[in-house]
């Protein structure tokens, strides 16, 4: 019985390791390796396009802030204008995701990790733009929102190699 037990506890152990030890790679302060590069600005950027890794491996996609109703807020595609968009962006690559904020009301777009510190543009004012930049080195979806209008501002972010 105490043999049982001995071999039941070492399988438990040994899947719990495995477990945290696979979510902290996954997930953990490697996968991002940030470069929280958020600058908040105070000046409009007419652009809207969304560009594909080029030879110095970078990579942009422009987002806007709409307000739908009186206090119901979307991101929207620079591109094409589709509400809450699936953002795709590359591993091993500086990804900038650069947003600009025509409403009355701060905005923060938040990349959900999984980890205690998570990517961010910081507060983006009023009339203002933002931006965020991170450099991903695994593929795998994650989530984005507003840290302000979570319920209304949000979507998925696919990451893919080049």
């Amino acid at each position: 019985m105490a043999r049982q037990y001995v071999v039941v506890l070492a399988l438990v152990l040994s899947a719990t390791a495995l477990l945290f030890g696979m979510t902290s790679n996954l997930f953990g302060y490697h996968y991002m390796q940030l470069v929280p590069s958020a600058v908040a600005q105070g000046k409009k950027n007419a652009t809207t396009n969304v560009t594909s890794p080029s030879k110095n491996m970078t990579n942009a996609i422009q987002l806007s802030v709409k307000e739908v109703t009186s206090g119901l807020y979307r991101w929207i595609n620079g591109s094409n204008g589709a509400d809450n968009p699936m953002l795709k962006v590359f591993t091993n690559t500086n990804n900038t995701i650069k947003i600009q904020n025509p409403t009355d009301t701060k905005h923060e777009l938040i990349i959900d990790t999984g980890t205690d510190v998570l990517p961010s543009s910081d507060d983006i004012a009023p009339n203002g733009s933002g931006q965020l930049s991170f450099n991903p080195n695994m593929t795998g979806t994650f989530t984005y929102h507003c840290a302000y209008h979570p319920y209304t501002m949000k979507g998925t972010i696919e990451v893919v190699n080049k």
